[in-house]
């Protein structure tokens, strides 16, 4: 049976272009949205990184680019911490990224580094301020790879962006190139990220004064090679184009598939990997925020944003565990904490594993996948 390749005049594509059809590759996303004086934010990529605040570090109304709110450093102690494992590759000789936020200095007195894995002769990224109010980078060890040309001032918002691959990267002012293509080696990369200042060997350096807003860190793409115009809103948290509808020859007898666009009750509302031995952590999810340990084998998986629908969802669990070697035959399962507990909560779902003698067990893989509203 022969068949014949359709015209691709009859594909076309609807609806609105929302969101960002390079999300996937967005390892760390923080908009700094929240109320005044929190000491909490969320990393809405998919890694969903815990970001831990430092010194008097805080949410703050008084000034942002988008929204309401953004990041608030006094340039004396305080500022955050980032870690994600793949924040390591960013640093990788040859390897393609963008990192790009939003910077306010309420002063400009001194070094000020915005972000940094840095770690001084031994290598590692360092976008700072300098002591002559031009931005500069290091990527290959002590001392400026990337020196801008433009004095920046007190009392505005800037868009700083680094980009590049193949070992050829630029920076970017306000969607203007500064300075020279570094062409070379990156130095050796942490997979911690400090914001707001450079923290290294117990001492505390080049303290941001002002604030930061819409941070993005894209791994595995450089999304300005040329010069570009800054962001107009805030960075889209979603894949958005993914999500398109398509249909076909729909002008003439033709078969429409997803005329409503994808039917969100089959999109999955939440995965989970994680290590359940030890302190469990998670390898990789989406909508997870963390998972409590309950006790030997038992565990809740907590959501990021909760189902709607409490005890109606659907939730799968499955696992393995490889002891000393050999495999083990395990059971993975959903589970009360209590008698009287929810299973399926609005804001976790409970799993457990257990051996072949129904002994619970800590396991060291777990994946959980969560469908419904």
């Amino acid at each position: 049976m022969s068949f014949n390749a359709p015209d691709i005049r009859q594909f076309k594509l609807t609806g609105a272009t929302v969101g960002d059809v390079h999300f996937p590759k967005v390892s760390l996303l923080l908009p700094f949205d929240g109320s005044n004086g929190a000491t909490s934010t969320s990393d809405n990529s998919n890694n969903n990184s815990t970001v831990t605040f430092v010194g008097t570090s805080q949410i703050s109304t008084a000034q942002s680019k988008f929204g309401s709110s953004s990041m608030l450093f006094d340039g004396n102690s305080d500022y955050l911490t980032v870690t994600n494992s793949s924040f390591s590759s960013l640093n990788t000789s040859g390897s393609t990224f963008t990192i790009e936020f939003w910077v306010y200095f309420s002063s400009i007195t001194g070094d000020q580094s915005p972000v940094n894995n840095y770690s001084g002769s031994s290598g590692g990224l360092l976008i700072n301020k300098n002591s002559s109010h031009v931005i500069t980078v290091n990527l290959s060890g002590d001392g400026a790879d990337i020196t801008g040309t433009t004095t920046v001032s007190a009392g505005q918002w800037y868009h700083i962006a680094l980009s590049g691959s193949s070992g050829s990267y630029k920076l970017f002012l306000n969607g203007t190139q500064e300075g020279s293509t570094y062409t070379g080696s990156l130095g050796g990369g942490s997979s911690t990220y400090q914001i707001g200042a450079f923290y290294w060997s117990s001492t505390f350096y080049y303290g941001v004064n002002g604030y930061l807003d819409d941070i993005r860190f894209t791994a595995g793409l450089a999304r300005y090679t040329s010069g570009f115009t800054p962001p107009t809103t805030a960075h889209s948290t979603s894949a958005g184009d993914i999500n398109k509808q398509i249909i076909v020859n729909s002008d003439a007898d033709g078969v429409a598939i997803g005329t409503g666009g994808i039917n969100q009750a089959r999109v999955a509302k939440a995965w989970c990997n994680f290590d359940g031995t030890g302190t469990p952590a998670i390898r990789g999810s989406y909508n997870c925020s963390s998972i409590s340990d309950i006790g030997t084998g038992s565990y809740k998986v907590n959501f990021s944003t909760g189902m709607s629908d409490e005890g109606n969802y659907v939730a799968f669990v499955a696992g393995a565990e490889v002891n000393s070697g050999s495999s083990q035959n395990h059971l993975f399962h959903l589970k009360r904490e209590t008698p009287t507990s929810d299973i399926l909560n609005e804001d976790f779902v409970h799993v457990a594993s257990a051996n072949t003698s129904a002994t619970q067990t800590d396991d060291g893989l777990f994946c959980v996948l969560v469908f419904g509203n």
